[in-house]
């Protein structure tokens, strides 16, 4: 998705870029994210991802950011998907069984950029829920909050189609007090209206840019999760975290962040994320009928609508 301050609003997905400037040396120390965390070695993006427990700490080969150590935190689930149970098809969509059952769902996000959309044969194409940009906050010094144009359109289109429903907050919080604002926005456009799927918090640096988000730091980042979800939560909604491995291992303090979902963004092959996470967003470059262009699509591990 794009990122533009003006005119239209910002709402892309291209976190992946976020930590794309961190200099991975011999020897550098992280005191966030999942405790004390060491990066020692760079790596090729080629070389699989494994990862090492031995007592309180786990060693991880990541294939992006490299060799990791960190400290466990206790309580929080570990990541049991296996390459082994992802089935890709002949379009590159793919799914995940356990036991010999498929258990994902095929999702794609929306918003403005992809314009006007046929449900009807996205659903007949195969997918079973959208996750739709309800709005957001624009990334300039002043942060004003915006709603997607589209969203009140494809929110009915989606439900008439038969499509599971679930939204996304583009958030430029800067403090626990900009979440809260952020999330009660969302909650007054929604207006009491049903989900599926969760309310995304979509919290992402503006790497191409200046941005008020970019002297976040993680504790604060986790204050902002933790306020947008519990208030979102609070409402009678369900709610998830927006993320990928690098700001999910950098960023967020787990001792607090253990007990929510995560939708993870990861491009690559299959998602290696050591910890838990809900819902994969597995390609920005996709193609599904009843979008022109390309589209972000994703799996969910977790049937929200359940």
């Amino acid at each position: 998705m794009k990122h533009s301050q003006t005119p239209a609003p910002s709402g892309g997905k291209r976190i992946g870029v976020i930590i794309a400037v961190i200099v991975l040396s011999a020897a550098l120390i992280i005191g966030v994210g999942y405790g004390a965390m060491r990066i020692l070695n760079p790596k090729s993006a080629d070389d699989p991802t494994s990862a090492t427990a031995a007592g309180e700490v786990v060693t991880i080969n990541d294939s992006v950011m490299g060799d990791i150590e960190l400290k466990t935190v206790k309580g929080a689930e570990v990541n049991t998907y296996t390459a082994d149970n992802l089935v890709t098809d002949e379009n590159g969509v793919p799914s995940y069984y356990e036991n010999g059952k498929k258990i994902s769902h095929l999702g794609v996000d929306l918003s403005e950029f992809q314009g006007d959309v046929d449900f009807a044969a996205m659903k007949e194409a195969g997918v079973e829920f959208v996750m739709l940009r309800i709005g957001g906050r624009y990334y300039g010094d002043d942060g004003v909050l915006y709603t997607d144009n589209k969203f009140d359109t494809n929110y009915e289109k989606a439900k008439a189609a038969g499509l599971k429903v679930g939204a996304y907050f583009f958030s430029q919080a800067i403090s626990a007090e900009d979440a809260k604002q952020e999330a009660n926005y969302a909650l007054e456009k929604l207006n009491k209206r049903q989900l599926d799927y969760p309310i995304a918090l979509d919290w992402e640096n503006i790497a191409e840019e200046e941005a008020r988000t970019d002297k976040v730091m993680g504790d604060q980042l986790t204050d902002i999760a933790e306020t947008f979800c519990d208030t979102i939560e609070a409402a009678g909604y369900k709610s998830i975290v927006y993320s990928n491995t690098q700001q999910m291992f950098i960023m967020y303090d787990f001792e607090t962040m253990k007990d929510y979902d995560f939708w993870l963004a990861d491009y690559r092959e299959f998602p290696t994320m050591y910890y838990k996470f809900d819902m994969w967003q597995y390609t920005m470059t996709g193609s599904i009928a009843g979008v022109e262009g390309t589209v972000d699509m994703n799996i969910s591990f977790t049937d929200f609508a359940d």
